[in-house]
């Protein structure tokens, strides 16, 4: 396995694969900013899809869905300026007044983290789950896909493609968080995918191309291709379509290792050639939702 060397981190492994966890929250917050932006304003509106920014410090809620995570973030508060100049309290306090309960996800080692995590500890946040994100560089993948799974692009024009559907079932969500990530296919720089298993379509996933770097994620398999190797070829195809993109940085994320609680996805990761960079570090609101 290639190795990887991080900038601007207090620790960092030896290796080729250079890497920026600034960069890194930048394609993460325009990762979330534009499937919000992408919502069909109805749904928006009858289900409070919100998107606010408070100078780096990006917000997203979704009121109907006040106590979900991963819908529900804080962004960029680990930035120089943003918690000392207050703009991650304001974002707090914008999240709050919108009834939902925010998870703040802070990049270690950049200039405010400390900052932040002390803001976020007056505001009343908690220390939560954290996650681990995954870097590699475009090399090609090395790992066994299973040969009878079919993968297939979307191109956005496929007026009935159950990539959104997929994705909010395999999550867990309510059907209609499906069109939070219906969209995505037709966006500009966005590659989705579908997994087919016997014929059906059995899982999903997404990529983001922002410029030299790409984000994967929006990963989730039904219960029909559950064991089947779907993940994995989904994974060896967006390395591929990504490096041929001209793609110099890959990476992805997933819940840390917390014994007790398997994670499949993370094992998929590691022998996909990706390699463990650094922890994300979680924190809620230990107030109960308002909404």
């Amino acid at each position: 396995m290639r190795g990887l060397k991080v900038h601007a981190m207090a620790d960092t492994t030896n290796g080729g694969t250079e890497f920026d966890p600034a960069l890194a929250a930048r394609t993460e917050a325009r990762f979330w900013r534009e499937i919000w932006d992408a919502v069909p304003t109805a749904v928006g509106v009858a289900k409070g899809v919100r998107r606010a920014e408070f100078g780096p410090v990006q917000a997203t809620v979704i009121a109907a869905l006040p106590d979900v995570r991963m819908l529900n973030l804080i962004l960029g508060g680990a930035g120089a300026d943003a918690a000392a100049e207050g703009f991650l309290e304001e974002a707090i306090g914008w999240v709050r007044e919108q009834g939902v309960r925010g998870f703040a996800s802070l990049e270690p080692g950049l200039p405010g983290a400390r900052t932040a995590e002390s803001t976020l500890l007056t505001a009343g946040y908690e220390k939560d789950y954290d996650w681990m994100r995954f870097v590699r560089d475009p090399h090609p993948p090395r790992f066994k896909v299973a040969a009878d799974i079919e993968v297939v692009e979307l191109d956005g024009s496929e007026e009935d493609a159950p990539f959104g559907a997929i994705a909010a079932l395999g999550f867990g969500l309510p059907a209609w968080v499906g069109s939070l990530f219906a969209p995505l296919p037709a966006l500009p720089d966005w590659r989705c995918y579908l997994a087919i298993v016997d014929g059906e379509p059995r899982a999903c996933a997404a990529m983001l191309l922002d410029g030299e770097v790409a984000e994967l994620g929006i990963a989730a398999t039904l219960e029909g291709g559950r064991r089947r190797g779907c993940q994995p070829a989904l994974l060896a195809r967006r390395i591929e379509d990504a490096a041929a993109a001209g793609v110099r940085t890959l990476f992805v994320e997933t819940g840390a290792r917390v014994p007790g609680r398997p994670s499949t996805s993370y094992g998929n990761i590691l022998r996909a050639g990706f390699e463990e960079a650094y922890l994300l570090s979680g924190w809620i609101d230990a107030r109960p939702a308002a909404g």
